[in-house]
């Protein structure tokens, strides 16, 4: 019998590489693989960032042109952060953040300590409230309400999420799968 294997502590909420779900998604059935690591993700790609000296900015460091071009691009990476609750978590919804305190942690200074939170309905799938952050939230170009200016933006795999300055694209454990077969290719 598979055990469930959890990332622990921080990196659960900052994510994965996206290789090191390659195999699970080759060998796991989408049922096994949904228990494994969830039903909802958010994909964040990056070019070697780094926290400027002075944590007002992200700055992309730019890349050797000397280096062999294999090399130049092995640092863009693609990290999955899977949209779950923590253990520890007193609620039904999965808040993201700056802070290690939030279920989805990511470390910008654009992103307020509580940006935003996930919520799943059973009849529309997951849901996305802005928690009244300093730089907001958009889906798709669009702005998120906070839950007391209106109601949650509805999710759909394939989704451009932005929390401050920081793009991310929603998807679902399938849509997660396929596009992970994609990406070795």
């Amino acid at each position: 019998m598979e055990t469930k294997r959890e990332p622990a502590g921080d990196a659960a909420k900052s994510g994965v590489q996206i290789e090191d779900l390659r195999s699970d998604a080759e060998r796991l059935s989408p049922e096994e693989f949904e228990n494994q690591h969830g039903n909802a993700f958010l994909l964040l790609s990056s070019a070697g960032f780094k926290q400027s000296r002075g944590a007002t900015s992200t700055e992309v460091l730019l890349l050797d042109l000397d280096e062999d071009i294999a090399e130049r691009t092995a640092g863009v990476s693609v990290r999955v952060l899977p949209i779950r609750a923590a253990k520890s978590s007193l609620t039904h919804l999965i808040t993201i953040g700056r802070t290690s305190k939030n279920d989805v942690t990511i470390s910008d200074i654009s992103v307020s300590r509580f940006h935003a939170f996930f919520k799943r309905n059973p009849d529309v799938g997951f849901q996305l409230h802005d928690a009244g952050s300093t730089n907001g939230t958009t889906v798709n170009g669009i702005s998120v309400a906070t839950k007391e200016a209106g109601p949650p933006t509805n999710l759909t795999s394939g989704d451009n999420i932005r929390f401050g300055q920081v793009d991310v694209t929603f998807l679902e454990a399938d849509a997660l799968r396929s596009y992970i077969a994609k990406f070795g290719d």
